[in-house]
C-alpha cells in the first residue's frame, strides 16, 4: 500500500468525535515526532511550525481533527474501518478531513526535509470544528496574543477542507447554532381540552414564523457575494423525555406517554452573510420574546468568512491550478476565524465536499499526494 494510502487508513481507523480528538492527536503527534519534526500543544490543538529562509512573512495550512458522529444508519466496513473499494477509500472522515489531514501531514514532513521553506510555515491541527470552530478560534487567539499577527507583514493560509481540488474556495457563511425553548401546559393527556397551551404546538408555530420571518431578512441582507441568511429549523427537538447516561451508552426514555409536556426544546441552524451576523442573534431573540419562546446559543456562534479575490493567495492558487473555480460555500468553516486576525485564507483541498457527514464517506486517495505537490508549488509562487 502506497505511503499516503496507509497514512489515510490509520487516521481513519482512529475514532476521533468532536471533543474526542487525544487519541488522534497523539497519533500525529508520535508520526511527527519519529520524522524529528518538533511539535507542541495548543490548547488542545497541535502545532507544527517551521522556520522559514523569510522570517518576516508566513504560510499557515489549517486541518481539523474531528469528525461527526458515524450516525444511525449501519457502515458497509464499519466507520473506523479504511476499506480500499477501487480508487476508493471508504470510512468515516474519509473526505471530512482526513484526507486533508494526511496531505498537511505529508507537506510537513516534505517541507521539514528540504530544510528551510522560503517564509514560517506554521501546520495546525485543531479540535471541534464541526461543533463550534473552537480549536482554530483558540489557535487564531493565541497567534495574535503570541504578537505572531503584529510580527508578520503578510500571511497567508489554507484550509484543506475537501473541494475536491476544483473548487477554491474564498468565503463561507456564518452559522448560530441556537436553543429555542417553549413552555406550556401539563397535565394528563385524556383530558386534552383542559390544556391552553402545548409546549411542542407553541414550538412549531414559533418555526413556522420563523422561517416566514427569515424570509424578509434573506432579502434584506442578501448582497451577491453570499448566499442570503437561511434557517435549518427544529434540527433535533426534545419533549417529554429524559436523557440518561453519556455517550454510546446514553439511553431517551419516555417520562409518561399519559402527560403532555410542560417544556420543548429544540436547536435551529443559522447560517449568516456577514452583516445578518452582526445582528442575528439579537433579532432572533427578540422575535422569540415576541412568541414567548426563549433563545439561547446551543454552541459559540461562528462568524462568516471571507477573502478578497484580488488578494495574491487566490491569484497564486489560480495560477498553478487554472482550472479551479473560485466559490463561496453556503456552510461554514474555520476561514472566519482567520478573518477576524487579517490573514488571507481559502479553502482547498482533497476529498469530495458531498460525501461529508454520510453514510459510507468515500474519497480518493491519489488526491492526497496530487495536492501535497500542488500546495508546495503555492507556497514556493507565493512566497517570491
Amino acid at each position: 500500500m502506497a505511503k499516503h494510502e496507509q497514512l489515510l487508513k490509520d487516521l481513519i481507523g482512529i475514532k476521533s468525535y468532536s471533543g474526542e480528538e487525544t487519541i488522534l492527536k497523539n497519533f500525529i503527534a508520535d508520526w511527527f515526532e519519529h520524522r524529528q519534526i518538533a511539535n507542541f500543544a495548543q490548547d488542545d490543538n497541535l502545532i507544527v511550525r517551521l522556520g522559514g529562509e523569510d522570517r518576516t512573512r508566513a504560510f499557515i495550512f489549517n486541518s481539523h481533527m474531528d469528525t461527526v458522529s458515524s450516525g444511525s444508519l449501519p457502515w458497509r466496513y464499519g466507520p473506523w474501518t479504511a476499506h480500499k473499494d477501487g480508487d476508493k477509500m471508504i470510512g468515516l472522515g474519509a473526505s471530512d478531513m482526513k484526507g486533508g489531514l494526511a496531505a498537511s501531514m505529508l507537506l510537513a514532513e516534505a517541507m521539514a526535509a528540504n530544510g528551510k521553506p522560503p517564509v514560517d510555515m506554521w501546520f495546525t491541527y485543531v479540535v471541534k470544528e464541526e461543533v463550534d470552530g473552537s480549536g482554530t478560534e483558540s489557535f487564531a487567539d493565541w497567534f495574535e496574543r503570541e504578537g505572531h499577527v503584529k510580527r508578520y507583514s503578510d500571511m497567508a493560509a489554507i484550509s484543506t477542507e475537501p473541494t475536491g481540488l476544483k473548487e477554491l474556495e474564498h468565503g463561507h457563511r456564518g452559522n448560530l447554532f441556537l436553543k429555542m425553548t417553549t413552555e406550556g401546559g401539563s397535565g394528563h393527556a385524556s383530558r386534552p381540552h383542559l390544556l391552553k397551551t402545548h409546549s411542542v404546538r407553541q414550538m412549531m408555530k414559533f418555526a413556522d414564523a420563523l422561517q416566514t420571518k427569515f424570509g424578509e431578512w434573506s432579502q434584506e441582507f442578501s448582497d451577491g457575494q453570499f448566499t442570503p441568511p437561511t434557517l435549518g429549523e427544529i434540527t433535533s427537538i426534545q419533549a417529554g423525555v429524559a436523557i440518561k447516561g453519556a455517550g454510546e451508552g446514553q439511553v431517551i426514555e419516555v417520562e409518561s406517554p399519559n402527560k403532555f409536556p410542560a417544556v420543548c426544546t429544540a436547536t435551529f441552524d443559522i447560517r449568516t452573510t456577514p452583516q445578518f451576523h452582526k445582528v442575528a442573534f439579537e433579532r432572533i431573540k427578540e422575535f422569540g420574546r415576541a412568541m414567548n419562546v426563549s433563545v439561547d446559543y446551543a454552541f459559540s456562534a461562528a462568524p462568516a468568512g471571507y477573502t478578497d479575490p484580488t488578494e495574491k493567495i487566490i491569484k497564486v492558487t489560480k495560477q498553478i491550478v487554472p482550472s479551479a473555480e473560485l466559490t463561496v460555500s453556503d456552510g461554514s468553516a474555520d476561514l472566519g476565524f482567520l478573518t477576524i486576525h487579517g490573514i488571507k485564507a481559502v479553502i482547498f483541498g482533497p476529498g469530495e465536499k458531498d460525501q461529508s457527514h454520510k453514510t459510507n464517506e468515500y474519497c480518493y486517495p491519489s488526491q492526497i499526494p496530487e495536492a501535497v505537490e500542488i500546495y508546495k508549488q503555492i507556497v514556493e509562487v507565493w512566497a517570491k
